[in-house]
C-alpha cells in the first residue's frame, strides 16, 4: 500500500514549485504549455524574429506602411485625415515586445518531472518495469493490445482537451485558480467533475 503525503505537505510543495518556476522562468507553471513550446519551437522562433524585425523598424516604418496602404485603399482624402491625426498625436515610444522564453527551459522542466518521478520511485522501492497497468485498468481494457489503444486514445484526448481549454490541471488548476481567473476556475471545475464521475463509473463497473 502506497503512503501518500499529507495534503498540507503536498500544498507546500506545489506552491514552492510554482513560485520557483515563476521567478526563474518568468512564466506561470503549465505542463501542457511547456510541451507546446517544445513541440512548436520552430514556429515560436520564427515569431520571435518577426517581432524583433518589427521592433527594430520602429514607428516611422510602420507609419510609412500605413500611409501607403491607406492611399492605395481609400485615396488622398483619407490620407489627409490620417496625416492630421498623426501630426496631432504625441510621438510614441518605441514599442516593447516581450520575447518568449526559450524552448530549452521548457524542455528542462519536462525532463526534470520525469527524472524526479523516476528517482522517487527508485528511492522508495516502488520502481518496477511493467507492460500492464493496474488491476482495475486491466479489468476494463484487458491486458493485450486493448491497453495500448486505450492509452493512445486517452493521451490524444488529453492533448486535444488541453489545447482547446488553453491549459491543463497545472496551468488552470494550480496557476490560474490561484489568480482567480474565471476561465481557470471553470476549467478546474470541469476537470474535477469529470475525474469524480469517471471514478464512480469505474467503481460501478468493477463492483
Amino acid at each position: 500500500m502506497i503512503e501518500y503525503w499529507p495534503w498540507w505537505l503536498g500544498a507546500i510543495g506545489l506552491t514552492s514549485i510554482s513560485l520557483l518556476y515563476f521567478f526563474l522562468i518568468g512564466r506561470l507553471l503549465g505542463v501542457s504549455g511547456s510541451w507546446a513550446k517544445v513541440v512548436f519551437w520552430r514556429e515560436q522562433q520564427a515569431l520571435n524574429k518577426e517581432n524583433e524585425m518589427l521592433h527594430s523598424q520602429g514607428t516611422e516604418a510602420i507609419n510609412s506602411t500605413l500611409i501607403a496602404e491607406t492611399l492605395a485603399e481609400f485615396g488622398e482624402d483619407a490620407l489627409a485625415e490620417l496625416g492630421d491625426d498623426l501630426e496631432s498625436s504625441p510621438p510614441e515610444k518605441k514599442p516593447v515586445i516581450e520575447k518568449e522564453s526559450g524552448w530549452t527551459s521548457h524542455l528542462t522542466f519536462l525532463v526534470s518531472i520525469f527524472i524526479g518521478s523516476l528517482l522517487v520511485s527508485i528511492f522508495t522501492g516502488h520502481f518496477e518495469l511493467r507492460l500492464n497497468l493496474s488491476d482495475i485498468h486491466s479489468q476494463i481494457f484487458g491486458n493485450l493490445w486493448e491497453v495500448w489503444i486505450a492509452l493512445f486514445f486517452g493521451g490524444a484526448m488529453v492533448g486535444f482537451g488541453t489545447q482547446m481549454a488553453g491549459g491543463c490541471t497545472s496551468g488552470h488548476g494550480l496557476s490560474g485558480s490561484a489568480r482567480m481567473i474565471p476561465a481557470s476556475l471553470l476549467s478546474t471545475f470541469v476537470f474535477v467533475l469529470s475525474a469524480v464521475s469517471l471514478t464512480l463509473l469505474m467503481k460501478e463497473f468493477i463492483s
